[in-house]
């Protein structure tokens, strides 16, 4: 969620730092933090909520995901002996639904404008499938032993 905010508002890239915060950063996005401390998670989701990508149930459904994903993070030792299961399938679907919709719009309304290569091309936007998005069903059907599935995706 925030990496491609932070990417596409960035004007200068190194090596040793990776992407530099620009002020139009600053002012476009973290100032957008609904706490007013100019967090980049939190405020992402305000970007993307004040430019139609997501809607209040997306935003809504970004927290739950966040909130999950932090409980697995402090309690993995749980996780790890067997004494909390992992929710899995209840909530990876949910994940790739976010991270498909979000990189699609960045694909159509960012990507493919800005790249000459698709200059005078008709893209059928329905046709449009970010690969972070084939990944993450790969990964879903390893994760659920699913091996036949995963390599239909992959091949």
């Amino acid at each position: 969620i925030q990496e491609p905010l932070h990417e596409f508002f960035s004007t200068s890239w190194s090596a040793d730092k990776g992407w530099s915060t620009s002020p139009k950063y600053r002012t476009n996005v973290l100032k957008l933090d609904p706490k007013g401390k100019n967090d980049a998670h939190r405020a992402s989701i305000a970007w993307l909520l004040r430019h139609d990508i997501i809607d209040t149930k997306d935003a809504a459904s970004i927290r739950k995901l966040t909130e999950e994903r932090n409980r697995i993070a402090h309690e993995m030792r749980k996780f790890a002996t067997g004494s909390n299961v992992l929710p899995f399938e209840s909530y990876f679907p949910e994940l790739v639904r976010m991270v498909t919709k979000i990189d699609k719009w960045w694909t159509i309304n960012v990507t493919i404008p800005t790249n000459p290569d698709f200059d005078d091309r008709d893209i059928d936007e329905s046709e449009v499938q970010p690969g972070s998005t084939i990944l993450l069903q790969i990964l879903e059907q390893v994760a659920l032993a699913n091996d036949v599935e995963a390599w239909k995706l992959y091949n």
